[in-house]
């Protein structure tokens, strides 16, 4: 007997055989767990159809007369794949396919749309609401296998990424743990000075708690902040690894506790953990990216785009719970400062947003409304 989920390959022979051959053969041929698929349409021809195609193929399949009873199948049935017709009573494919996207447990799932005909339209709606493919009637054996091979092989390869990268990050959250552990922690107040700029870097900064940003100051007294870090971050480590002095201000902009991590220390740590210094150079190329976007913003984008980039960027920096709307406290010049324009301009553009329903203003705190069209007024930027 057999384990269930798996299938057993047996091959029968007689007269001569090379043995080396058929060994090799046998042991290519690994014991693999079978793979499922879930079908969903009202037809059922279609699915008897696809149903021998895949079982034939030795894939396990789940057929199911009506989308709703589909998506409760499929938290059950866990699927490697989906297959869902598109024109379906009650809840149709893009229904169907709207679900899966919004579920954190079946978002991941590769989801193929099945249509009776070519349809342009239908194909970039299905695509625009996170369909992997569209399988098209008529279609062959070999076109339906290989469609379902193909999306099952490269969710394994995202899998194995993704765990690559997991025990990447496991590493270096283990590495900045040892890093912190026993060290003294400094808490300063909201807008305190952590450093100077043209200052010489003797340490290197990591937010235990908290929000700095840094700011650029010019000789006829404007600020522009260039760099916003939260809990988690480490901050300072440009300077210190180029040797120059501070290129900017560093200050919190709430109650914050550091871990200061004295020059020597943070040249052994980046030495001797591979993990953290390539978690920094990444936080450096994100850095150094989005400062490259924001001053092309700063130079060309319009007034509306400033401030909706600025609002936007604050919420991907800051927002904790992605569920509810994002809401900040913020001094006003200090946000002039993030979107690079007066303060006086800032605040009619955030009384304009109001008036159209973007954001709302309560007890100065604001709240995006419609985060939509904020991001596609910051997309209209010139890049």
């Amino acid at each position: 007997m057999h384990k269930p989920g798996f299938v057993l390959h047996f091959q029968i022979f007689t007269g001569n055989v090379d043995i080396e051959h058929f060994i090799s053969t046998i042991v290519e041929s690994k014991i693999r767990v079978m793979h499922k698929v879930l079908l969903i349409s009202h037809d059922e021809k279609l699915l008897l159809t696809l149903q021998s195609i895949l079982k034939l193929a030795g894939y396990e399949v789940m057929p199911v007369q009506e989308g709703h009873a589909g998506i409760q199948q499929a938290l059950a049935f866990q699927p490697q794949v989906v297959i869902c017709h598109l024109r379906m009573p009650v809840i149709d494919g893009f229904g169907v396919l709207h679900a899966f996207r919004k579920d954190n447990f079946l978002s991941t799932i590769p989801f193929i749309i099945y249509h009776e005909q070519w349809d342009s339209a239908a194909f970039r709606k299905a695509m625009n609401l996170g369909a992997d493919d569209f399988l098209v009637s008529p279609f062959d054996n070999e076109e339906l296998l290989g469609l379902v091979s193909n999306r099952i092989q490269k969710q394994e390869q995202l899998r194995k990424a993704y765990s690559h990268q997991h025990k990447e990050n496991m590493s270096a959250e283990i590495a900045i743990k040892m890093l912190i552990k026993n060290r003294n922690s400094i808490r300063l107040a909201a807008y305190e000075t952590v450093y100077k700029q043209g200052g010489t870097p003797r340490d290197l900064y990591y937010i235990k708690s908290g929000k700095v940003k840094t700011v650029k100051s010019h000789p006829d007294g404007k600020e522009l902040v260039i760099g916003l870090y939260r809990g988690k971050d480490f901050f300072g480590y440009m300077a210190l690894l180029e040797e120059t002095p501070y290129l900017a201000t560093a200050i919190t902009m709430e109650e914050t506790e550091l871990i200061v991590i004295p020059k020597e220390d943070a040249e052994q740590l980046l030495d001797n953990s591979p993990e953290i210094a390539r978690r920094l150079l990444v936080m450096m190329a994100h850095n150094l990216t989005e400062k490259e976007e924001r001053l092309v913003s700063l130079a060309y984008n319009s007034l509306r785009n400033k401030v909706a980039t600025a609002l936007i960027h604050l919420r991907n920096k800051y927002q904790g719970d992605k569920s509810v709307p994002f809401k900040i406290s913020i001094p006003r010049d200090e946000l002039a400062s993030i979107a690079g324009t007066a303060t006086e301009s800032l605040i009619r553009t955030l009384h304009d947003f109001k008036e159209e329903e973007l954001i709302d203003i309560t007890k100065g705190k604001i709240q995006l409304v419609n985060e939509k069209t904020l991001e596609q007024i910051a997309h209209q930027a010139i890049r």
